[in-house]
């Protein structure tokens, strides 16, 4: 077996760390940067192509500075310049990770994925079963992150175990059994965390899947089953009330449903600043100043729940723009590496943009490091080749 190189244990290492820690994927990026920087003068070139060939890298600067653009000109600069500096988080993730795969297109990152997806799921599974019921009401299953996350987590995850399913490549019958055994068990878990549309945003990613792989096809009426009988379920287990239905339903005295007053009020700051926004971070600052009372016992929220009207709030329609021109330039390339490359993971970078895209009808997801970082993995990984046939052309 072929030793590691330091670029492919530090990728590794960062894919094992991402869906359990902030702080450990923080470290392993700066391992993966030092390990770049070690090998840039022998394969310098080959990163510079990559990242040339890449116009989604140039679509995150854009991003990027769309953002700095608002907090320069949001009423609170200094608040909104800390906050916009997120961004270039994003942006440093996703030139390491096409840089390494560039030079590393074998990292082991199915296996490290694996790894963490699985005890990140058994974790949360275990939560559940050994934490009864809490005030009448099931404990959430989150692993190390907040439950939402975990759900997002999850969805990914089974997203990715179904895609190898569908296009398995030399896996023998035993790795197909284990492989069918992780999806299952990323399910449960997604199921457990009550993350509501994250479900909904797995079976959108898996129709994705479906259209790109025929084989799938087959599929879809359990994975429908699957989803009616995961609603069903949630209509009467003891959930405090986050049924489906619930979050569809319009009902103020509901606590659920302070959704609709925070799009809103993100909708009412975007009228007041259209172009440039309140700035980043400005939706938190400023939500007493367009909602007096507290909100299902809050008067701060840092989210509009929604990802869309969040950007057009704090960045306003330069923002926002920025934002869709990023996210169809990933769901394109994803889509056409999936129909030039057979293999899952080009499967899976198309399923998991598209549910991301579903994700962000009720969560800002983007606004988390952690989250937004698997996912420029899972794509930087999945559309891979689409940089190399760059290359030699």
């Amino acid at each position: 077996m072929r030793s590691l190189t330091p670029v492919a244990a530090a990728l590794a290492l960062t894919a094992l760390a991402l869906p359990l820690s902030i702080a450990a994927s923080n470290i392993a990026l700066a391992l993966l940067a030092l390990a770049l920087i070690l090998r840039a003068r022998t394969d310098g070139r080959a990163m510079l192509s990559a990242w040339r060939s890449e116009p989604v890298l140039a679509a995150l600067a854009a991003y990027a500075a769309a953002g700095l653009l608002a907090a320069a000109c949001s009423s609170a600069p200094g608040p909104s310049l800390r906050d916009a500096v997120k961004d270039l988080h994003r942006l440093w993730a996703m030139g390491l990770f096409v840089a390494a795969l560039a030079v590393e297109p074998g990292a082991p990152l199915l296996p490290a994925l694996g790894l963490s997806f699985g005890a990140a799921a058994l974790t949360g599974a275990g939560q559940v079963l050994l934490g009864g019921l809490k005030g009448g009401m099931m404990v959430r299953a989150h692993a190390f992150v907040h439950p939402v996350v975990f759900g997002e987590q999850m969805a990914v995850a089974a997203l990715g175990g179904a895609c190898v399913l569908l296009r398995p490549g030399e896996r023998d019958a035993r790795g197909r059994a284990a492989v069918a055994a992780f999806a299952l068990l990323a399910a449960t878990a997604l199921i457990l965390s009550q993350t509501r549309m994250a479900l909904f945003a797995a079976a959108a990613g898996f129709a994705v899947v479906a259209l790109l792989e025929p084989r799938a096809r087959r599929w879809a009426l359990p994975a429908m089953a699957l989803v009616v009988v995961s609603a069903l379920t949630w209509e009467v287990m003891p959930n405090g009330g986050r049924t489906l239905s619930a979050l569809f339903r319009y009902d103020p005295a509901n606590p659920q449903q302070v959704r609709w007053t925070l799009w809103d009020t993100a909708w009412r700051m975007f009228r007041d600043r259209p172009w440039t926004g309140v700035g980043p971070g400005g939706f938190h600052r400023l939500f007493p100043s367009y909602h007096a009372s507290a909100l299902d016992g809050e008067t701060h929220w840092g989210s509009a729940h929604n990802l869309y009207l969040h950007q057009l709030a704090e960045r306003g329609l330069a923002g926002a723009a920025a934002l869709a021109a990023l996210l169809g330039l990933m769901a394109s390339r994803a889509v056409r590496a999936a129909r030039t490359t057979p293999d899952a993971r080009a499967l899976w970078a198309a399923g998991a943009v598209c549910a991301f895209l579903v994700l962000s009808l009720t969560e800002t997801s983007f606004q988390n490091e952690q989250f937004s970082a698997l996912l420029l993995l899972v794509w930087a990984w999945g559309t891979a080749a689409l940089r190399r046939g760059s290359e030699n052309l």
